[in-house]
């Protein structure tokens, strides 16, 4: 999401740009403080992971639903603009701030901004721990997500055990649904390498489904589609965080499933719907050189693929006769400082490419597609932050996107346009653990003929 633009035609939103970015990096020098605040300077691919991960693990949190010809990732939704995915970048936390809440066991944060006059996206984390004794603890994970691509709300519950002395536990992880037939089950085993730890989990995924459907058999007029598995899904899970000598470290993420095969045919007219095959996998990395505790330099890499191979039953929908191949990659690099005082800064700069393919054997139902974009994505952050007082954010976002095969793919009309933000953020942050930020943004690309660009308000508690 960042291919300079080299054209006349946009030279002075290259002019302001820079600018905007000088002023950002010299900001510190000019106005360094004596505070002996330092977070940790880190970051992390977890936030990723989870999201890719819970991508599968709740398939009906998804916007067009679990059962949807839009495919698992359903990256594309005709109300999005050209200006959402940077709404995503300038909306969620920082580096430092994501790094820093995979460290607590208790937390509850929250953020929103504005996408257009009516609406909002947001996202709201709740992870609370408690010890049940010397050697079991739960802890509960909440989600809640409302954007153009997942309609979220998904409560998780942990058991695990202590083993080897505290070197290792064991846990068993299952969310809770108000569908039953959607309710999934993890176990695992994570060990703690000095600083770091290594987790081996396997996943059985709408564990009781064919029970509920086969077994009880639920009526018409509770579920007009019934789903059946033939071939059930598992997934195995590796997750890894590990410091590599005194100035680095790594992570790494892969998750495979098995192929599935379910049967989604109507309850009230035999052979009508369609039989699916479902394929899903990523990976990621990071690996980070920390030369001080105040600076980190890194890069990352992640990939997630997604198969959904469609065909229609005797009386199904010609239309459902499809083989769809999603795919997103993003490579990388970024930077972290704390300096002397009460400023920060980091910057990241990431390349990312999608492809979306649409093979159907009949094109009288419905053309085949072939989509691709190619994009550069970045962020440069100032920040003023202080123990127990007044916090300040002075962000560069920017986004520009290449459409490089462009079939008829819903809401990709004007999705390769550039975008240029800067943003403000005045908030308090609290020694017991606790910050908020409200903000606005300015549009440097003129895009839509006006200054202001949107408002955006985060908030984090721990305990």
């Amino acid at each position: 999401m960042l291919v300079w633009p080299l054209m006349s035609a946009k030279r002075q939103s290259a002019q302001r740009f820079w600018i905007a970015l000088l002023l950002v990096a010299a900001g510190p020098r000019a106005l360094l403080g004596q505070s002996t605040y330092v977070p940790p300077a880190h970051a992390t691919l977890r936030d990723w992971e989870e999201q890719a991960r819970l991508a599968i693990f709740d398939r009906s949190g998804s916007y067009f639903g679990r059962t949807s010809d839009r495919g698992i990732l359903q990256r594309f939704n005709e109300t999005m603009d050209f200006e959402y995915h940077i709404d995503l970048i300038s909306y969620g936390f920082s580096l430092s701030d994501t790094y820093d809440w995979y460290r607590h066991d208790n937390g509850a944060r929250f953020w929103a901004g504005s996408i257009d006059h009516r609406r909002l996206i947001q996202q709201a984390d709740l992870s609370a721990s408690v010890a049940l004794g010397a050697a079991w603890a739960v802890d509960l994970f909440l989600t809640h997500q409302q954007t153009l691509e997942v309609q979220r709300n998904l409560l998780r519950l942990r058991f695990r055990r202590r083993l080897f002395d505290g070197r290792a536990h064991a846990f068993l992880l299952g969310t809770l649904k108000a569908d039953k037939p959607e309710a999934d089950v993890e176990i695992g085993l994570t060990w703690f390498l000095g600083p770091g730890e290594l987790t081996l989990a396997f996943g059985a995924l709408d564990l009781f489904s064919d029970f509920i459907y086969k077994t009880l058999e639920i009526g018409p007029p509770v579920a007009d589609t019934a789903l059946d598995y033939t071939a059930h899904p598992y997934t195995a899970r590796l997750a890894l965080d590990i410091s590599l000598g005194r100035q680095f470290r790594a992570e790494a993420y892969a998750l495979a499933m098995t192929p599935t095969t379910v049967r989604a045919e109507s309850q009230t007219v035999r052979d009508e719907g369609f039989t699916q095959d479902e394929r899903y996998a990523y990976a990621g990395g990071l690996l980070e050189w920390s030369p001080s505790a105040r600076t980190a330099l890194g890069g990352f890499g992640n990939r997630v693929r997604a198969r959904l191979g469609r065909s229609r039953l005797p009386l199904g929908r010609p239309e459902d006769d499809f083989d769809l191949t999603e795919r997103t990659s993003q490579l990388g690099l970024y930077g972290i400082h704390r300096f002397s005082g009460r400023f920060s800064t980091e910057a990241w700069l990431a390349r990312v490419w999608r492809s979306e393919d649409r093979v159907r054997p009949d094109t009288s139902a419905a053309p085949n597609v072939d989509y691709a974009d190619r994009a550069w994505a970045g962020r440069t952050l100032l920040t003023y932050r202080a123990r127990n007082g007044f916090r300040g954010d002075l962000s560069l976002d920017f986004l520009t996107r290449e459409i490089v095969e462009r079939d008829d793919v819903p809401g990709v009309g004007a999705l390769d346009r550039d975008n240029f933000r800067l943003r403000f953020g005045l908030g308090w942050q609290f020694e017991a653990g606790a910050q908020f930020m409200l903000g606005a943004s300015v549009d440097l690309d003129d895009s839509r003929g006006r200054g202001f660009d949107g408002a955006y308000g985060r908030f984090v508690l721990y305990w």
